[in-house]
């Protein structure tokens, strides 16, 4: 068993896809194998220009990347000083050149987690003890082998947007480069991830077993909200939740257990298991927390 510590991103990310473009030269087949003296004189003369404009942005991005650097060990020093259970470590970088030129956020975290590298291990030294939040499973995905087991602080989307731009404020506020924010989190959540053992499509599916608390109004898994797609079903007497989003070659089940007041979902991404499948490890999960 490990104790981790795990960094995490505050805020939501934009994925943004380039499409590149070659030069009008090289967009298509050239007319002739040969070419003029002057029309390869003008393409040496173009890639050139680009080199040095590449050259030149590069020198740029280096000379940023040192002048921020001493702000970013700081920032680094602060996350890697050892984690107490239960913390959640916020550090807000307050400076508004490096915000201008941040690639992503100034804020950043950590939080202290048990990690375990085998399903045994996860078993023996903290599912078999938690009576409060069981998660295990009789036989294991087909397909799938143990990735790892983590347990750390929970907190739900919302809370998370409101203690990041707390922070934010705060540390405009303060009169530090370097502002450091720690909480103390009772709550846990379970995470079990299995890797595919072997590619299909060239792509070697995930999958994400998850336990966490229920709020005290939740009726529903606040952290898995159904779509259009979704399916009520009955699994040994319990409702769960099913929902496929094709697109993404995602699916999930997903249930509150209403007297251990605890979420459960089972998330799998560009794998292999069926609708039934997942059916089948929700019961399997359900059986052994009832």
């Amino acid at each position: 068993m490990n104790n981790r510590k795990m960094l995490i991103a505050m805020t939501s990310m934009t994925l943004m896809f380039g499409l590149g473009y070659g030069f009008k030269g090289e967009a298509y087949a050239e007319k002739s194998v040969t070419q003029s003296a002057e029309e390869t004189a003008i393409k040496a003369e173009v890639k050139y220009i680009a080199q040095g404009i590449d050259e030149a942005a590069k020198a740029k991005t280096d000379q940023e990347q040192k002048k921020f650097k001493n702000l970013k060990d700081l920032q680094q020093k602060a996350l890697s000083e050892k984690l107490n259970p239960g913390e959640i470590r916020y550090v807000y970088i307050n400076d508004k050149e490096y915000q201008a030129y941040a690639k992503g956020s100034p804020t950043t975290g950590a939080y202290y987690s048990l990690s375990f590298n085998t399903y045994n291990e996860y078993v023996e030294k903290y599912a078999a003890g938690n009576t409060s939040m069981p998660l295990q499973l009789q036989e294991p995905p087909e397909g799938y082998i143990f990735f790892m087991a983590i347990v750390s602080p929970y907190m739900t989307k919302k809370e998370q947007d409101k203690i990041y731009y707390q922070v934010i404020a705060e540390g405009k506020a303060s009169d530090k480069k370097i502002y450091v924010k720690k909480l103390q989190e009772k709550r846990t959540a379970i995470n079990i991830i299995y890797n595919m053992t072997t590619e299909k499509n060239g792509k070697r599916g995930v999958l994400a077993i998850a336990a966490e608390p229920a709020g005290p109004k939740d009726t529903t898994v606040e952290s898995e909200p159904a779509n259009a797609q979704s399916q009520k079903l009955k699994v040994s007497g319990q409702e769960v939740v099913y929902t496929p989003i094709d697109k993404m070659e995602y699916k999930s089940v997903a249930w509150m257990n209403p007297k251990t007041r605890v979420n459960y979902i089972i998330r799998e991404t560009g794998g292999h298991l069926t609708k039934e499948d997942l059916i089948a490890l929700a019961g399997q999960i359900i059986e052994a927390s009832a």
